[in-house]
C-alpha cells in the first residue's frame, strides 16, 4: 500500500497546475536531498537546456542523437503531459512506478528532516522529482544525463548538475514575476545554468547576443551563436516533416530530415546538432549517420503533432505569447487553405489577450475551456475573445468542450487543440487520443 506522503506527490503530479503552487526557487534543498542520499552526481557528464521555448524539443532531438551513437541517456523533461513517469526515462523507457516510488520513498525521511532545518524548509513538488530522476539516473549509471530546465535557470533545482553542453534555445516573456520584466533579465536569469568552462549553443534574438557574449566571458565558457557559428538552411516544410542543411564552423550536412513540423523546429534541431558538436569535444563519439538518425526519428508529443486525420485533430501546446506566434506561423504556412475550429484553455497567469489575438489569425471560430486551478476561468476568457472570434462557445468541461467541438466540426475543418499543456493532457488522457 502506497503511504500519505507518497499518494500526496502522485496527487500533486495528476492534478494539472497544482505543481506550481506555493513554489519556491533555490539549490539548498535538492543539494540536501541528494547529499543525504549518499549519491555522487558531479561528474556525470550533462546536457543542460534553457529557454522560453523549444527546451523539450533540443532535449528530445539531442537525447536520441545520443542515444543512437549508443550511449545510455537519462532524459529530464518537464512538464508532462499525459503522466508524471513520462519526465524520466532512460533511452525510450519512462521510469516504472515501482521504481519512481522506491526512490521517493527512499527520500522521504529527508524531505521531513529538511522541514525542520530553518535554512533549508520543505522541498517542493519539482525539488523532488529532480532528485528522483537524478538518483534514478545515477543508479542506472547513465552515460549522459539530458535535462531541461524547470523555470529560469539559476535558481532551479536542475541547476545542481554540471552541464558542460548548454543550450539556451530562445527568450520571450513569460514568467516575469518570478524572472523579472525585460527580455534582458530573463536571459540573465536562464543563463544562470552556464559554469565555467561549458560550451553553449544559443538561438536567441540577435539584440540578445551581446549580453549573452558578455555573460559567457564572465563564466569563462564559449559561445556557439545561430546566425555566425552555425545555422540551417530551409529546403522543404510540409504536414511530414522537414528538410533542411546544416553549416557549422565544423560540418556541413545536407538534406537533413525531422518529422517535427515547422520552421522553429529547424532551428531547434540545428541547437541540437551544436550540442552534438559540443559532445564531441567533450569525447562523445557521434557520426553524423547518428546524427541524422537520431533527429529524425524524434517526435516530441503535443507540440504540432496530428493526432488524427479522418477528421485531422492536431494539438500544439502553445502555452505563451512567442509559442501562440510559432503555431499560427506554422499553421498558416501549412494549412492555408484549410479552416480550423480551435480548443482553448490558458493558465491564468499568461498573456491571455496577446494569446488569444494570435491564435484568432488561424480562425475566428473557437471553444474555451478551462481546469482549475491553474487555467483562466471562462467568463475571463470569453470577455478577451468577444474582441477577436466570431464565433464563441464555452464549456468549464474540457471533455464536454471536446465532444462538443468534435460533434461541430465541418467536413474539411481542423480541430487545432491549444493553449495550456494540462488542458491539452486532460483531453488526451480523457479520450484516449494519446494512443491514437
Amino acid at each position: 500500500m502506497q503511504d500519505d506522503f507518497l499518494e500526496s506527490l502522485k496527487i500533486i503530479g495528476s492534478k494539472p497546475g497544482l505543481e506550481r503552487l506555493n513554489s519556491k526557487l533555490g539549490l539548498e534543498r535538492i543539494k540536501f536531498l541528494l547529499e543525504k542520499s549518499g549519491r555522487k552526481w558531479e561528474n556525470v557528464p550533462v546536457v543542460h537546456v534553457a529557454g522560453t521555448n523549444g527546451k523539450g524539443s533540443v532535449v528530445t532531438f539531442i537525447s536520441n542523437i545520443l542515444s543512437q551513437s549508443h550511449y545510455k541517456v537519462g532524459t529530464y523533461i518537464s512538464p508532462h503531459l499525459i503522466d508524471i513517469y513520462e519526465r524520466i526515462k532512460i533511452g525510450d523507457i519512462n521510469i516504472s512506478s515501482e521504481n519512481f516510488d522506491k526512490i521517493l520513498s527512499e527520500i522521504k525521511p529527508y524531505c521531513k528532516e529538511a522541514e525542520t532545518i530553518m535554512d533549508i524548509g520543505s522541498p517542493t513538488f519539482f525539488e523532488v522529482l529532480t532528485a528522483i530522476a537524478i538518483i534514478y539516473f545515477l543508479d542506472n549509471k547513465v552515460d549522459v544525463i539530458v535535462s531541461e530546465v524547470g523555470l529560469g535557470g539559476r535558481l532551479d533545482a536542475t541547476n545542481l548538475l554540471n552541464g558542460k553542453a548548454i543550450a539556451i534555445t530562445n527568450i520571450s516573456y513569460d514568467h516575469q514575476e518570478i524572472l523579472g520584466n525585460s527580455l534582458e533579465e530573463i536571459l540573465v536569469e536562464k543563463a544562470g545554468i552556464i559554469k565555467k568552462g561549458s560550451i553553449v549553443s544559443s538561438c536567441v534574438e540577435q539584440k540578445l547576443t551581446n549580453l549573452l557574449e558578455e555573460i559567457c566571458i564572465d563564466k569563462e565558457a564559449s559561445l556557439k551563436l545561430i546566425g555566425r557559428d552555425f545555422n540551417f538552411i530551409e529546403k522543404k516544410i510540409d504536414n511530414e516533416g522537414s528538410v533542411f542543411d546544416y553549416k557549422s564552423n565544423d560540418n556541413f550536412f545536407k538534406d537533413i530530415k525531422i518529422k517535427m513540423l515547422g520552421k522553429h523546429q529547424i532551428a531547434n534541431a540545428s541547437c541540437a546538432i551544436s550540442l552534438a558538436e559540443t559532445m564531441i569535444i567533450n569525447g562523445f563519439e557521434i557520426s553524423e549517420s547518428n546524427i541524422r538518425k537520431g533527429l529524425e526519428k524524434s517526435i516530441w508529443p503535443g507540440r504540432f503533432q496530428i493526432l488524427r486525420n479522418k477528421p485531422m485533430i492536431i494539438v500544439d501546446v502553445a502555452h505563451n505569447i512567442a509559442g501562440a506566434k510559432s503555431l499560427s506561423e506554422t499553421y498558416t504556412s501549412l494549412f492555408a487553405n484549410s479552416k480550423a475550429l480551435l480548443l482553448v484553455g490558458i493558465s491564468s497567469d499568461k498573456d491571455l489577450k496577446g494569446i488569444l489575438k494570435e491564435f484568432s489569425k488561424i480562425s475566428k471560430k473557437i471553444v474555451l475551456t478551462t481546469l482549475p486551478p491553474r487555467c483562466a476561468n471562462i467568463n475571463t476568457l470569453e470577455d478577451i475573445a468577444k474582441k477577436y472570434f466570431e464565433e464563441i462557445y464555452s464549456f468549464e468541461d474540457p471533455l464536454e468542450a471536446y465532444d462538443f467541438s468534435m460533434s461541430n466540426l465541418y467536413k474539411d475543418e481542423i480541430l487545432l487543440l491549444t493553449g495550456s499543456i494540462y488542458v491539452a493532457g486532460y483531453i488526451l488522457k480523457g479520450k484516449g487520443l494519446f494512443d491514437s
